[in-house]
This record gives C-alpha cells, structure tokens and sequence, in this order.
C-alpha cells in the first residue's frame, strides 16, 4: 500500500479589510500595484486583489501599502557584514523602499554586489540615494566583487577556505509606512497640498484620516506631512478637490496651519467655519446665491 505524504501549504497572500479601496469606492490608492513587477495586484469595485498564480512574493507591496493590508508575505532575509548590504546570490531585489529602513534599522551604509549582478541593482541603490540625500542622510557606497574562481580538484582546501571565511550575519526589516515612520519621525515622504480658495473646511478629509495627519481643532486647520502614509483617502472624499497628496521626501518636515473662522449664516441660521471673519453664507448658500437660486 502507497502512502502519501500531506503536505500544508503556505497560506495564500492576500489583501485584508484594512486595504482603503475596500472602505472607500472612489479609492485612487494603488501604491501596491504600482511596486509590482508582474501586475499581480489587481482592483475591483470596493476590491483588491492578488494573483497568486502571478505574484511570486518579492515583498515590494509590504513597504508601500499605506495601512499594512498585505498579508501571508514575508519580508525577504538578506545578508550583511560590517555595514554593507551582502548580495551573494541571484535574489529578489530590493526595493528602494526596503533599503532605506535597512538604512536605519540595521545602520548599512552600501552594498556588496557580484560584477554579474551590478546591472540588476544599480537602479535601485540609485534611487535609494536620491532619497537619502533629500533627508540628508549618508549615501551608501557600492562594492563590485568578482565571483571566486572554485578549482573542483583541491575540494579539500575549499572546504578549508569556507570554515576560515568569516559568516555573514542575517535579518529582515519590519515593513509597512508607519514602521517607516518609526525610524524617520521627524520626515515625511509625501506632501499634502491644500487650495485654500477652494476649501469650504467641511472636516472631511479630517474625518477620514487613520493616521490624525489632517486635523480641524481650535480654529487650526492643521496638516502634518509627517503622519501622512499616502493613502489618499482625503483627496477622495474632498468634495470640492481642495486637497491633494503627492510623494515627497523632505528632512525635518513641519506642520501647516491654516487658520479658520466660525460664523452663523444670515440666511439658513446655520453654523459654519469659513477662512475670513466677514463672511456671512455658508458654503452651500453661498453658491445657491452664485446660481441665482437666492
């Protein structure tokens, strides 16, 4: 009689609850599909999802979602020795989203990389040093190695010359923008742009802001580029198109404060805020008279 061996396979990644194209239908997030290299991410309405039978877990995802939806993805364990970031082999690349937490969590300071596989990394370190240098940060440095010649008759001296070698140490870094945030907390990698003009301080943006980085309080509106993942949540449900998020990495980012008003419409008896003491119609009276209606 056969017997079969049963093997438990690995969960499937997969893209949870949290993922802001499930809680928003108008969702413009796509920093996971973005950082694909296969287009394994795919959207639906009020969806998200991952091709398992395309997505071959290079972890790219993990350091670009904004609220850590992606799961059953591991972050890759890589090798370094005194600062410098150790390639020895053909491995999934690194984004240059995960370099710069290995930047700080692991202090490393360059990369050690076989003259075979300079041209598949290059692009990476050099975008990563576009962003150190805008944070100010020491770039890293590059090491081209030659792969060792191995005489297949002298295994003996081989295998000598491996218990001599001192080891590689290993690690993996914690993923997700606000792991990211931990080990930059006085910088911010996007920048929150609002058009006054058009604002007409509903709270919105505020109100749907996991991360508290838009705040209406004490007559302050408030932006805090620092706290901002990129997820877009307020530009979408920004009525008026008021406010807009872009990527940008900036050394010892500081708050904007804009400084707001609180009135009573003379013609609905409404409260409302407004940007100028002397304004006397809400927002909605104030385009019904705009229209003709009042």
């Amino acid at each position: 009689m056969r017997r079969f061996i049963q093997l438990d396979l690995p969960p499937e990644p997969v893209i949870n609850e949290k993922c802001v194209h499930k809680r928003l239908k108008n969702s413009v997030c796509d920093n996971c599909a973005s950082s694909c290299p296969v287009g394994a991410i795919s959207f639906g309405f009020m969806d998200a999802k991952i091709d398992n039978e395309l997505c071959y877990q290079c972890g790219n995802c993990l350091f670009t979602c904004p609220v850590d939806a992606i799961e059953n993805i591991q972050p890759h364990e890589r090798t370094y020795q005194n600062g410098f970031l150790v390639i020895s082999h053909d491995e999934p690349l690194a984004s240059p989203e995960e370099l710069i937490v290995w930047h700080r969590q692991y202090a490393i300071r360059g990369m050690q990389i076989p003259e075979p596989l300079v041209d598949k990394w290059l692009p990476a370190l050099a975008a990563l040093n576009l962003k150190l240098e805008a944070l100010q940060e020491p770039i890293w440095s590059l090491t081209i190695t030659k792969p060792a010649e191995v005489d297949s008759g002298r295994r003996r001296m081989l295998f000598r010359q491996k218990l001599d070698s001192q080891p590689l140490d290993s690690g993996k870094v914690k993923t997700g923008l606000n792991a990211r945030k931990q080990f930059y907390p006085e910088d911010s990698w996007f920048h929150i742009a609002l058009d006054t003009a058009s604002c007409i301080l509903c709270g919105a943006c505020a109100k749907v802001c996991d991360e508290q980085a838009i705040e209406l309080e004490d007559h302050q509106f408030s932006l805090d580029d620092k706290r901002c993942t990129g997820c877009m949540s307020c530009q979408v449900v920004c009525f008026p198109k008021s406010i807009q998020v872009h990527p940008h990495v900036a050394k010892n980012s500081e708050s904007q404060h804009f400084h707001y008003f609180d009135g009573t419409c003379q013609k609905c008896q409404l409260p409302f805020s407004a940007w100028a003491s002397e304004e006397t119609l809400c927002p909605i009276c104030a385009q019904h008279k705009q229209q003709g209606w009042l």
